[in-house]
């Protein structure tokens, strides 16, 4: 570990005057760890840094939107970083009227400077309380984010629409570069409003989640009843190396969402949808995948391919069309391997 990374320091003049540049993720590189936090009462809005990477944003005129905006959950998903952090920036300027509660969070600060995933441990792991079974800067960082959005959450109007939106890019290649995983809802509909943002947002795809997980987006939804996602935005690329023309879109709708406290009118059309299917699991050491080396998400199969196999067991695709998402053979037995999704009519779903 990098001792040198990990180390709280004092706030230097010089990154005081990052925070007046209202530049925040330089700022957050810069105290990785630890940032005292300050509050600051403007005509509009109280704007108030809680820690390094996370800024909450109260506007004088009442909200009826509470909206969680993180990304860098994983260090070394940079686009997302840049991209809120330059919505933050417009926002801080008076350049974007902010018209909404809003809560940014910059998640593995660490990990982002080194270009890593995680530290440590995968921080996407270790919500919904399961950051109390680990030590380490990861949990610590863990449990700190979840109180920023109770807190955030619980200090708002209780009448307000609660939205987050996790974002996210990813390693692998995928048939629909951007896609989001819509928590498990324990019988509660999905939200026509929130699938009309992502399709206008260029979200191209929905997974269904099937159970429960410690991801942060599990954690808003179940926990605080919002309306929240995991969004991947493409593949990963390194600071400065990301073309956010690409997510032109997701800019557009984000912007218009905090400026306007409004989301699109327009319903979801085009929008495929995925539900899961089956879990594939890693049930010996010889396991694998039948899959190439740049293999796709949702790449799909033709019916009865051998998908894996091993001394105690095969997969065979059951029917034309079935996807694989998530693929990984890098773990110790037991563990999940790779999911498979079929797709479900958008019609079809249990929307409000």
């Amino acid at each position: 570990m990098a001792l040198n990374i990990l180390t709280r320091r004092q706030v230097c003049p010089e990154d005081d005057f990052l925070i007046e540049q209202h530049d925040l993720l330089a700022f957050s590189l810069a105290n990785p760890t630890h940032a005292e936090g300050k509050t600051q009462d403007h005509e509009w809005a109280d704007i108030s840094l809680l820690e390094t990477g996370i800024v909450r944003i109260e506007p004088k005129q009442d909200a009826t939107i509470s909206l969680v905006l993180s990304a860098g959950i994983h260090g070394n998903e940079t686009a997302p970083m840049e991209l809120v952090n330059q919505i933050l920036k417009d926002v801080l300027d008076m350049a974007l009227t902010c018209s909404v509660r809003l809560l940014v969070i910059f998640g593995n600060l660490p990990a982002a400077n080194l270009g890593q995933r995680f530290i440590e441990i995968n921080m996407n792991r270790l919500f919904s309380g399961a950051w109390k079974k680990e030590e380490g800067f990861e949990p610590q960082r863990a449990g700190l984010i979840e109180k920023s959005i109770a807190d955030f959450f619980a200090d708002g109007p209780q009448e307000a629409q609660r939205i987050h939106y996790d974002l996210h890019t990813a390693i692998r290649g995928s048939k629909y570069p951007k896609f989001v995983v819509y928590p498990y809802l324990h019988e509660r509909p999905y939200s026509s409003e929130q699938l009309g943002f992502l399709e206008a947002s260029g979200i191209e795809a929905v997974l269904l989640s099937h159970q429960s997980t410690t991801t942060l987006s599990y954690f808003s939804s179940e926990l605080h009843q919002a309306d929240a996602f995991t969004v991947e935005l493409g593949q990963v690329a390194g600071f400065g190396q990301n073309d956010l023309t690409k997510l032109s879109e997701i800019n557009k709708t984000l912007r218009h969402l905090i400026s306007a406290s409004a989301l699109p009118s327009k319903a979801a059309a085009q929008i495929k949808v995925f539900q899961v299917i089956d879990v594939l699991n890693k049930d010996a050491q010889d396991y694998q995948l039948n899959i190439d080396a740049d293999f796709e998400n949702f790449t799909s199969f033709d019916a009865g391919f051998k998908l894996s196999q091993s001394n105690l067991s095969h997969y065979l695709v059951q029917q034309e069309g079935d996807a694989l998402v998530f693929p990984n053979t890098k773990l110790p037995i037991g563990q999940r391997a790779g999911l498979m999704v079929r797709e479900v009519s958008l019609a079809a779903l249990n929307q409000v």
